[in-house]
């Protein structure tokens, strides 16, 4: 009988789908060179999934009296709402088909994982080390799952501490 895979969620940018904001890719082969075999990839888009177009206005997260808010940066539209209830509903989806792990978009203001920046209303960068808002709320469903990014992909791997991985 064949080992079940791991499921883990990656940001669809990174496996060559052009969703990001202005309709291109970040795809990184180093990603699909080490785990394709391996694992089984479930492609998730916050900004796509949650209704956002290709190409889309860049956004970033703005501290304000609010908190922290997922804002448009050209118009100051709040897409946190809207992100905030897609979000509740993906992860649980995730969770049913069984994602026990998620590599993520380094510095995206969705996706980030402890690198991204916020800024004020003024647009000074206050703080570098902040989740993206997708990855806030999976952390607080999820708090023992790995997460990790791209740039840092080794110690996600080795964070997984998975036999199939060591050579």
């Amino acid at each position: 009988m064949p080992l079940k895979k791991l499921k883990i969620g990656v940001s669809a940018c990174l496996l060559g789908m052009k969703y990001r904001y202005d309709g291109t890719d970040k795809l990184d082969s180093r990603i699909v060179e080490r785990l394709l075999n391996k694992v089984d990839f479930v492609p998730v888009c916050p900004e796509v999934e949650c209704g956002l177009e290709i190409p889309r206005p860049a956004m970033r997260l703005e501290r304000g009296q609010g908190g922290t808010r997922l804002k448009v940066i050209a118009t100051e539209e709040d897409m946190t709402r809207k992100m905030e209830e897609w979000a509740g509903v993906k992860i649980e989806q995730l969770l049913r088909r069984g994602v026990g792990a998620f590599l993520f978009k380094a510095r995206s203001p969705s996706c980030g994982c402890g690198n991204t920046s916020v800024f004020d209303s003024q647009g000074r960068c206050i703080v570098k080390t902040a989740d993206g808002l997708f990855v806030r709320m999976l952390r607080l469903k999820c708090p023992k799952m790995v997460v990790g990014t791209e740039d840092r992909l080794d110690e996600f791997i080795d964070k997984l501490n998975l036999d199939i991985f060591r050579d």
